[in-house]
Formats: C-alpha cells, sequence, structure tokens
C-alpha cells in the first residue's frame, strides 16, 4: 500500500510527499525479503525500482542510483531462477539505471546498462512483439539520448 501511495502521489505532481512514502515501504519489504526472499524479493526489487525513480524527480541522482543498483541486482537473481517472470523487470531497472547513470554523467556505464536492457527487450520481442515492442523502442530511444550527450558533463 506504502508503494501505490508512494506512485499516486507522484501522479499528482506531489513529488515530495512520494518521497516520504517509499522508503517505508523499502523497509517493509527489505525485513520479509530477509525472512522469505521467494516472496519477498520481487516486492523488494519493485519498490527499490520506484524508490530510485521518486530520489531522481527531486535530484537526488546518487541516492536514485543506489537504490536501482540494488534493484537490478535482486532482478538479476530472480531472472537467473525464473527469466520468464522477470526478465522484463531486469530489463525496466536496467533502463532507469542508465538514465540515473547519465544524469550523473557516467556515459560509458549509462550504455552498458542500456545495451544489456536493449539485448533482453530484442530477445522478448521476438518471442511477443505485441507486448514488448514499445518497450524496447523505448530503450532504443534512451539509448540514443545517451549517445547524444556531449562527454564532457560540465559543457
Amino acid at each position: 500500500s506504502l508503494n501505490n501511495q508512494s506512485n499516486r502521489l507522484a501522479d499528482l505532481g506531489r513529488r515530495e510527499e512520494a518521497l516520504e512514502a517509499i522508503p517505508e515501504a523499502v523497509g517493509h519489504y527489505r525485513t520479509l525479503a530477509d525472512q522469505r526472499p521467494d516472496a519477498f524479493l520481487p516486492d523488494l526489487a519493485l519498490s527499490l525500482n520506484n524508490q530510485s525513480i521518486r530520489l531522481g524527480e527531486v535530484g537526488r541522482r546518487e541516492e536514485a542510483l543506489e537504490a536501482i543498483t540494488e534493484a537490478v541486482g535482486h532482478y538479476r537473481t530472480l531472472a537467473d531462477q525464473r527469466p520468464d517472470a522477470f526478465l522484463p523487470n531486469l530489463a525496466t531497472s536496467l533502463n532507469n539505471q542508465s538514465t540515473d547513470l547519465a544524469a550523473l554523467g557516467r556515459r560509458e556505464e549509462a550504455l552498458e546498462a542500456i545495451t544489456e536492457a536493449i539485448r533482453i527487450r530484442e530477445h522478448l520481442a521476438e518471442i511477443r512483439p505485441a507486448v514488448h515492442q514499445a518497450k524496447l523502442e523505448q530503450s532504443l530511444e534512451v539509448r540514443d539520448w545517451i549517445k547524444g550527450l556531449d562527454e564532457d558533463p560540465d559543457s
């Protein structure tokens, strides 16, 4: 409920309030995932992904990157166990990670993350294009944006 509340507040443009709700959700899911990772690790990863978005919306990019990097790690674990269920989530988190890295001027790392997201989404789009093609196109746009960034973040 806290995760959903954070998303709804963000949808209403109430970013600071949205950011207040999400750490509590992450904390609860972290406790639950420590006790029962099979049941709650997906929820922790989703909440971390959302926390990263909320932090990024208020300009706290380093913290956003920290949260999304943890989410990517959890989704890697989950996708190794159940690729059919969690590869899309891994691709989404990698996509988000790439934008945080790019915003911090870490262009090469951003390109690595988005390239991995694209590879996953190309694979998924081959299997179910109606479901995954739009997300693939989104990642391709992110890659083009990152490639277009000047390599000197100060200019």
